[in-house]
């Protein structure tokens, strides 16, 4: 028996590794930060209480998944967020779980 879904095996995937790349109490901490602005790591260690090095594997983790972009300012690395679906899915995961 096969499932009828409305998206395709790609888009399906792609749910998947976007799934994946937030599925951490620090990534989905990330994930909220970055929806309200873009920040160089240095402010998102210091807002998250983490190492630099934790932080820096989620950020690598979440950009290759293809939730974050990231562009260099002379010594600072900035993240922001790749896609506004990004954006709506941790504005849903909130508006769900804020009750």
């Amino acid at each position: 028996m096969k499932i009828k879904t409305e998206l395709t095996k790609q888009q399906l995937d792609l749910a998947i590794k976007g799934i994946q790349g937030i599925a951490h109490p620090i990534r989905l901490l990330i994930l909220y930060t970055l929806a309200k602005e873009e920040k160089s790591v240095g402010q998102l260690v210091e807002l998250l209480g983490t190492s630099q090095s934790a932080a820096s594997q989620h950020l690598s983790k979440m950009k290759n998944n293809g939730i974050l972009d990231s562009r260099k300012s002379s010594n600072q690395v900035y993240y922001s967020l790749k896609d506004p679906k990004f954006k709506e899915l941790i504005n849903t995961i909130v508006k769900i779980y804020k009750k």
